[in-house]
């Protein structure tokens, strides 16, 4: 098979939520890229929606499971996945119809590249756009490619319905940490940076959707709550052993923790020794 036709597999987790399913797995559909299969997972739905959704389409292939979280049907669709790629998707994202030819191209282009990703745009729940990007300034859109990690940790990640990844990646420990329920992504893409180069495409192919009911800034970081420990003790678990690694791993998510920890109007302040010399300590005992 030649290179620029190999499989992609898409996998869109769903878990009680219908109303854009359909149109998000057209958006796939409608590719201009053709040779692709979509795996629906069900996370435990209280219905079959997906079931009689997935039915309509000959490439769509739909899977059910216990509920376990979105960690959980991610690893589980990759599991399932024939193709030589890897896309995720959320079930109320869309994509633009030149996304998956463009960032196959990059990656047949770039052989050193193992994930391509890009910014989104803001889209709400009647498909309006709202003129909102979230993604790299136009100044720092080279930060965003290549060896990334040192400059990524505990600052910035690949946006949700946005990569393509070679299915090589997916192996040993580098899946979805599923006792993560909210910041899995973080987690999966700091790690994945550590051992892998991407590339970062400046050109919007995925439309994001976000709802008007919001919740409070200081709850949002309740749900983060010793993110950063998991994320360090998960790259302990990779077998990283040198100690000067593992000091500037944690000193970057130790600020980061502070960071998002003051945005909820605590004032905490480290001091030079507990930044650079103890921050593993700091992070493990840090409420």
């Amino acid at each position: 098979m030649a290179k620029n036709n190999l499989l992609v597999s898409v996998i869109i987790p769903t878990y009680n939520r219908k109303q854009y399913l359909e149109k998000t797995i057209l958006s796939v559909l409608n590719q201009t890229y053709k040779n692709i299969e979509v795996l629906v997972i069900d996370d435990g739905s209280s219905d079959n929606y997906a079931k009689s959704v997935c039915e309509k389409f000959e490439k769509c292939f739909y899977y059910y499971k216990n509920n376990g979280g979105v960690s959980s049907a991610r690893n589980y669709g990759v599991r399932k996945a024939k193709g030589s790629f890897i896309a995720f998707l959320d079930d109320d994202d869309i994509w633009v119809k030149e996304k998956l030819k463009i960032q196959i191209n990059a990656l047949i282009n770039h052989n050193d590249i193992d994930c391509v990703h890009g910014p989104v745009e803001v889209i709400d729940e009647c498909d309006n756009r709202k003129g909102i990007f979230y993604g790299a300034s136009k100044e720092k859109t080279h930060k965003r490619s290549g060896y990334v990690f040192w400059n990524a940790l505990g600052v910035w990640l690949v946006k949700a319905s946005t990569p393509l990844i070679r299915k090589e990646v997916f192996k040993g420990n580098l899946f979805f940490d599923e006792d993560i329920e909210v910041g899995e992504d973080t987690d999966f893409y700091q790690r994945m940076f550590f051992k892998h180069k991407v590339l970062y495409i400046d050109k919007v192919l995925t439309q994001y959707r976000v709802y008007s009911e919001s919740k409070s800034l200081s709850s949002q970081v309740e749900k983060y709550n010793g993110l950063e420990k998991k994320i360090f003790n998960n790259f302990v678990k990779m077998g990283i052993k040198n100690p000067i690694i593992l000091n500037k791993v944690a000193r970057k998510l130790l600020l980061s923790k502070i960071k998002n920890l003051n945005k909820s109007n605590n004032n905490i302040k480290l001091g030079f020794f507990e930044k650079y010399f103890l921050p593993i300590h700091t992070l493990k005992n840090i409420k």
